[in-house]
């Protein structure tokens, strides 16, 4: 059709990109009149490229009358005009707007051709006979001369003819097709096949209802469905009850819900909750580490347990190998907590490393690696300071940690090392144990019947309110004696404080050093206080002469340590009487300290006997508290060539006799953390 004119498109012709089909029937109009109409009445259905019909709405069209079916050069043309879509299908009267003539349709076998906007052209459809009815007007248009009217004929001559409306006299209806009378188009013979638009008669049932029920070979949603909105495609009978009630008791498999309120009777407590609700009940029970707990506070069966290792580790400078010290944890029993406490110095933290290995652990555990600032580090890893990487709970709470541990100390940069070392450790493994050996009593017992003791028995207190001496070992210290300095090889240890209490020895022997100097830090207190002492109401810690070659550098000192635990929930005011010698001349002090906090000290040159005093500290309530006591020795003596100095320290006045509520413990070997543990 390459001589008819490309039309626009119109907005809804967008949809139809592609090809489409159309099949097309052609029919006559009646006549009304002696004139024959010069129109087509034409119907036909437009489908998309996917087979279904086209979208309803409006379309720019053009038709074309060919003298055959393959000439370009149509006869007649008419259009682009706007025909309306519904459902696909389209009805329209060729000549509406151009004339037909019967120039056109000469009787000689012509197509009809059809366009949608500027898609190609749909497949011609030859036009039937009835087309060529235009044809007529010609022979109407004829002279007659002579010519025979209807009245001389025979009727039965025009019974192939007539029209039973108007020629009822000379055709007998039976000799007409069945169309003449009904005027129906499924009447016809030879018509069109129209059976893939068919009418409603010939379409499935859901054409007409759209209801999703009356699809065939539909989805099955009964798993799906609610019966109030799909009951047209369920009974009532396959749904659960409660899919109608909505209640809850209705579910199937409903969870048993506890018996609220019911209690499981004298002596009895609950276990847990049987299948029909009901408590599951047992003789009062509870768990092995709750008795802390339901005695208020006052029965301990917990205990920590610790095990050093090596004091004052030197850590080599800028070696990647680092330094391993081990030690040997022993059979405890089953670990509840563990953690591992170390004090560290280096020049610089940011480049320490520190590792550690258990028993039969291949990979270590990276306890530090370089996360703090500054110039030492005291802690404890795995509970006041989190492990870089490994798992040290999940590997041994539950378990037993006895054997080998060994940790290495790495100090990855350089600068500040002193004869290649750049600082030192202390470390120890610590655990909390839950024990079925011993209980701890932190209040008063009171025995309504008879004791009997299978083991040794210790008293720190008074027995019936009477003022009884403590019996030997009733009151527990730590003590030791040291000296400072040599003539010959200078300040003992390289003047390092780690053996010292945390003080480097000039201090104590030329600087005015006191208690509250000294390391929080039990692990290196457990290195300079490594002697055990038993005394009563008093106690002679120590007391000798020495030579001194008139020297205020090599001092000798001595100190003691104890550990306090105040039971009350009120602070505990407790004075006791602290003989000692000390010589403020060669900056050697006599001084204590509770918990780290300078209780008393002196620069007084006191001699053998001759000084004491009363020291009144205020003992923290519901804890356990540190105190320290050292102090240096005497002035010297006369004659001169003697050089004879003495070292003393006691505690006298009967003041080791504490106050109701307090108590001397002895826990020092396994005790943690700082002061304020």
């Amino acid at each position: 059709m390459h001589n008819v004119p490309n039309r626009a498109r119109s907005a809804k012709q967008a949809f139809l990109g592609l090809t489409v089909a159309i099949s097309l029937a052609v029919v006559g109009s009646s006549v009304a009149v002696a004139a024959v109409p010069t129109t087509i009445p034409v119907e036909g259905a437009l489908l998309s490229s996917g087979g279904g019909a086209a979208a309803d709405g409006f379309y720019d069209v053009t038709f074309a009358i060919y003298p055959d079916a393959s000439s370009n050069n149509p006869v007649w043309v008419e259009g682009p005009t706007k025909i309306g879509i519904k459902s696909g299908q389209f009805s329209y009267v060729l000549g509406s707007s151009k004339a037909l003539s019967a120039t056109i349709l000469n009787g000689s076998g012509l197509y009809l051709g059809m366009q949608v906007a500027t898609d190609p052209e749909l497949p011609r459809k030859p036009l039937s006979s009835v087309a060529f009815a235009v044809r007529a007007a010609v022979a109407e248009g004829l002279e007659c001369s002579g010519c025979v009217g209807a009245s001389a004929l025979d009727p039965q001559a025009l019974a192939a003819y007539a029209k039973t409306t108007d020629l009822s006299g000379y055709a007998k209806s039976a000799s007409l097709a069945k169309v003449a009378t009904s005027g129906a188009f499924a009447d016809l013979t030879g018509g069109p096949d129209l059976s893939a638009y068919a009418k409603t008669s010939g379409l499935a049932k859901v054409a007409t209802s759209g209801a999703f029920a009356d699809l065939s070979g539909g989805p099955d949603l009964t798993a799906y469905a609610k019966s109030s909105d799909l009951s047209a495609y369920v009974k009532a009978s396959s749904l659960a009850k409660v899919a109608g009630t909505g209640a809850y008791a209705d579910l199937s498999g409903l969870p048993v819900e506890a018996q609220l309120g019911k209690t499981c009777g004298t002596g009895l407590v609950m276990n847990g909750i049987n299948a029909d609700g009901s408590y599951a009940c047992i003789a009062s029970a509870i768990a092995g580490d709750m008795i802390d707990e339901i005695s208020n506070g006052l029965i301990w069966n917990q205990f920590t347990d610790s095990t050093a290792g090596a004091v004052g580790t030197k850590i080599p400078d800028a070696l990647g190998a680092g330094v391993t010290d081990t030690l040997t944890f022993p059979d405890i029993g089953q670990a509840q907590k563990i953690w591992v406490n170390m004090a560290i110095t280096n020049s610089d933290m940011t480049g320490v490393k520190v590792e550690l290995y258990g028993p039969g652990i291949a990979n270590p555990y990276l306890l530090y690696n370089g996360g703090k600032t500054g110039t030492a580090l005291t802690t404890n890893f795995n509970t006041d300071l989190p492990i870089v990487s490994g798992d040290m709970n999940k590997d041994w709470v539950g378990q037993n940690i006895k054997g080998t541990w060994s940790i290495i100390v790495k100090d990855l940069k350089a600068g500040g090392a002193t004869a290649g070392f750049d600082g030192a450790f202390n470390w120890s493994m610590n655990i909390q144990t839950l024990s079925n050996q011993k209980i701890q009593i932190k209040g008063n017992l009171i025995v309504d019947k008879d004791v009997t003791i299978g083991g040794n028995l210790k008293v720190t207190g008074s027995i019936n309110g009477a003022s009884y001496a403590a019996p030997a070992g009733a009151s527990v210290y730590r003590w030791n004696t040291f000296s400072t300095y040599d003539y010959g090889m200078g300040w003992y240890f390289g003047n390092d404080g780690s053996f010292y209490g945390g003080v480097a020895p000039s201090t104590w022997s030329d600087g005015n050093g006191l208690a509250s100097n000294m390391s929080a830090d039990k692990n290196v207190l457990r290195t300079l206080f490594s002697n055990k002492g038993f005394a009563g109401k008093n106690a002679l810690v120590y007391a000798q002469q020495y030579v001194d070659w008139n020297s205020s550098t090599a001092g000798r000192h001595v100190a003691s340590l104890f550990r306090v635990r105040n039971n009350t929930t009120s602070d505990a005011s407790w004075t006791f009487r602290y003989y000692y010698t000390s010589y403020g001349s060669y900056n050697e002090y006599a001084s204590c300290a509770l918990n780290g906090v300078s209780v008393f000290s002196t620069s007084g040159n006191c001699r053998v006997g001759q000084c004491y005093n009363d020291v009144t500290v205020a003992i923290p309530k519901s804890r356990v508290s540190t105190l320290i006591c050292i102090n240096g020795a005497s002035p010297q003596n006369v004659p001169n060539w003697e050089m004879h100095r003495h070292l003393m320290m006691g505690f006298g006045n009967n003041s080791l006799a504490l106050p109701t509520g307090v108590e001397f413990i002895d826990d020092f070997d396994s005790a943690s953390g700082d002061f304020t543990q």
